[in-house]
C-alpha cells in the first residue's frame, strides 16, 4: 500500500478550533481540535509544529499536553522525524496488520480492519510535559499523527493543563 510519509509537516491540515479556555487564578485549561483530511489512506505525518502553535495560544508555562486521535482508525505517537525511520515504521505496521486480509470485521461490510489494528499499534494518545512554556521533548522526539483510513476529515484533540505564563 502507498504511504504518505512526511517528517516535517501535516499535508491535509484544515484548521484548528479552540473548544475551551479556562483560567482560574494561576491555572489554565485549554482545549483545541485540529481538523485534518489526509489525502492518502495511510500516512505518518509530523504535527509537532501545530501542537507548539496551540501551546502558544494556551499560554501555559508549566504543565502537561495531551494529544489524542479522536478516531479508532488513527494514532498518535512520539519518535524521530527521519525519513528512513518513517519508512521502517510504516513497513513494520503493514507487516503486523496488512491490508486485505480475511478479517472478521470485514463481514460487517467494512474493509478497514487493518486500520483498527494499525491504530492499536501506535496508541490513540500521548502526554508531553511542558516546561518554561515549551514542549519538553527529547532531542530528536517529534509528535506524529498516524492515519490508517484516510481521505476523510478527522479530529485531533489537544488539551493543555498547567500554570499560566505570568
Amino acid at each position: 500500500m502507498k504511504w504518505l510519509l512526511n517528517p516535517s509537516s501535516c499535508p491535509g491540515f484544515q484548521k484548528f478550533e479552540i473548544k475551551d479556555h479556562v483560567e482560574r487564578g494561576e491555572h489554565v485549561h485549554h482545549t483545541e481540535y485540529f481538523f485534518v483530511q489526509i489525502p492518502e489512506r495511510y500516512a505518518l505525518v509530523n504535527i509537532t509544529d501545530y501542537v507548539e502553535d496551540s501551546l502558544s495560544r494556551a499560554k501555559i508555562a508549566d504543565g502537561f499536553c495531551f494529544v489524542s486521535a479522536m478516531h479508532i482508525t488513527a494514532g498518535i505517537y512520539v519518535n524521530d522525524a527521519e525519513n528512513g525511520l518513517l519508512s521502517d515504521i510504516s513497513k513494520w505496521i503493514d507487516n503486523l496488520a496488512p491490508f486485505g486480509e480475511d478479517y472478521r470485521h470485514h463481514a460487517t461490510g467494512e474493509d478497514n480492519a487493518d486500520a483498527h489494528l494499525k491504530s492499536f499499534l501506535t496508541n490513540h494518545c500521548i502526554q508531553v510535559p511542558i516546561t518554561k512554556g515549551k514542549l519538553d521533548l527529547g532531542t530528536w522526539q517529534q509528535i506524529f499523527y498516524g492515519e490508517y483510513d484516510g481521505k476523510r476529515t478527522k479530529r485531533i484533540l489537544i488539551k493543555f493543563t498547567g500554570l499560566k505564563i505570568l
